[in-house]
């Protein structure tokens, strides 16, 4: 009970969240948790035995409620402690986090806390560079989730949240990364590997990750990196899982795209003309020595990096496991058919690349400058860049689209979709539509009568029997008077 004083409590809680306390404290401290616990669990394992055997002889028939009272000293000090253990979660060095994750686990298991506090900080060391660390944490996943499958999945984003923490902690390195390398292998797989059994949670976990690149949450670009690494490196075991992230990918890019793009190009013409002005007719864009609105642009230049990265995970993924526009486009999350439960395999050991994307993070925020020629030259590169991804992107969508009906009808518009691009702005105006060739109906023409024509007596044979018994063939017409019996 002396762990319970305000003197002993202030001093571990100091010791462990203090940034200047030395390593060995730390540890002496969480050691000393940990054999609490363990001789407090020895105690009362001795007591229940003895009290066993006092069963018959006195007739003791309550065990829950004494057994309860001795363990409520080591559950006060497990909760009172509970912030401080998992703030050494994050430390930098090995020995501390390995401590805290011993005695955490020995709580879990002595069933002194509720399991839905603890899982999201156990699936943040499941992203550990200790291989000790990490694969004790990963065993109690698994027993935990035997036992409340539903904790496990309610708290897989935020354990992603607390992961990319603890890996800004770890790596001091810019950007964090969600993979490991040789060959790459999303940091959360084992965790999504426990989830995935449920085709129902594991989408709804996939749709809350793509969600976080939504314009309107505005996430931070760093974490939504590490969001789109895991995404590219999840261990997929069939082919509706990379499917099912393209086809969100896909909308969640349709719809962000689009947004960023118009608040692009007004920021680069100005709302009233940009209203003007076609798709087809931007590239005037590379005569342009003004822009409008450079500081806006380069708002939304840093914004849309978010769309940017959705882009380059769907290229990845469609590169990765070889799947084409048409199989895309074909896919609903809807449709449930055994040919999206088959097997896949990677067919690359490629790494997902964001480079784009951390050279223009790094040139439009760190080398600000609004009067320079250069930033806005370079402001309006990335802008030009951003808008042709779209522009491949809406091809793509048109070959998906068109591959369903005539491959060849699909191929030659393309082919005069890109030939269009390719032509002046005056002469892309002055063309005009060909003529039609079908000749059009002529309103004063005399409508033709609605009654039906009658139609013709279709010609019937008869076979009849004459004096001779024999059988003759003989036409409708030459009888009036048959009545067909």
């Amino acid at each position: 009970r002396m762990m319970l004083r305000e003197a002993s409590r202030t001093v571990y809680i100091d010791i462990l969240k203090g940034f200047d306390s030395p390593v060995k404290l730390k540890c002496q401290v969480l050691k000393n948790l940990q054999l609490h616990l363990l001789s407090d669990e020895k105690r009362l394992t001795s007591q229940n035995q003895q009290m066993r055997k006092d069963l018959k002889r006195e007739g003791i028939t309550d065990l829950k409620t004494y057994g309860d009272e001795k363990s409520s000293v080591s559950g006060a000090v497990a909760q009172m402690l509970l912030d401080p253990i998992h703030h050494c979660f994050f430390h930098k060095l090995t020995q501390v986090r390995s401590a805290a994750v011993q005695v955490i686990c020995l709580v879990l298991h002595q069933g002194l806390l509720h399991p839905i506090s603890c899982i999201q900080y156990l699936i943040a060391i499941c992203s550990d560079i200790d291989e000790v660390s990490r694969i004790k944490a990963e065993q109690t996943l698994i027993e935990l989730d035997s036992k409340y499958p539903l904790f496990l999945h309610s708290q897989f984003f935020p354990g992603l949240r607390e992961s990319f923490k603890l890996q800004t902690a770890l790596f001091s390195t810019y950007p964090v990364r969600g993979f490991r390398n040789n060959p790459p292998i999303s940091l959360l797989s084992h965790v999504y590997a426990l989830i995935r059994s449920s085709k129902g949670h594991r989408h709804s976990q996939l749709k809350t990750m793509i969600k976080q690149f939504d314009e309107i949450k505005r996430t931070d670009i760093n974490l939504l990196l590490y969001i789109a690494d895991n995404l590219a490196h999840m261990s997929y075991q069939i082919i509706e899982e990379p499917l099912f992230v393209i086809h969100h990918v896909a909308l969640l890019i349709s719809t962000s795209g689009t947004t960023y793009l118009e608040q692009a190009k007004d920021a680069v013409y100005g709302r009233d003309i940009a209203e003007t002005i076609k798709d087809e007719d931007e590239e005037e864009i590379d005569e342009i020595d003004q822009v409008e609105d450079l500081p806006r642009l380069t708002e939304v230049l840093v914004s849309c990096q978010s769309c940017t990265l959705l882009i380059l995970l769907k290229k990845h993924l469609m590169t990765q496991y070889n799947l084409t526009d048409k199989r895309c486009h074909e896919f609903s999350p809807l449709e449930s058919t055994k040919i999206y439960d088959k097997q896949i395999t990677r067919h690359s050991n490629a790494a997902y690349d964001p480079s784009p994307v951390l050279s223009a993070i790094q040139q439009l925020t760190l080398d600000v400058d609004f009067e320079s020629e250069e930033f806005e030259k370079s402001a309006l590169q990335y802008y030009k860049e951003f808008r042709d991804l779209m522009t491949q992107q809406d091809l793509s969508e048109f070959k998906g689209s068109d591959s369903e009906g005539d491959g060849a009808g699909a191929d030659k518009s393309l082919k005069y979709y890109e030939r269009r691009k390719e032509l002046p702005v005056k002469v892309r105006k002055e063309r005009k539509p060909r003529a039609s060739k079908t000749p059009k109906k002529d309103p004063k023409k005399r409508k033709l009568s609605k009654t039906p024509a009658k139609k013709s007596a279709k010609k019937r044979r008869r076979y009849v029997i004459n004096s001779d018994s024999e059988f003759s063939e003989q036409d409708n017409e030459s009888d009036a008077d048959y009545n067909g019996t």
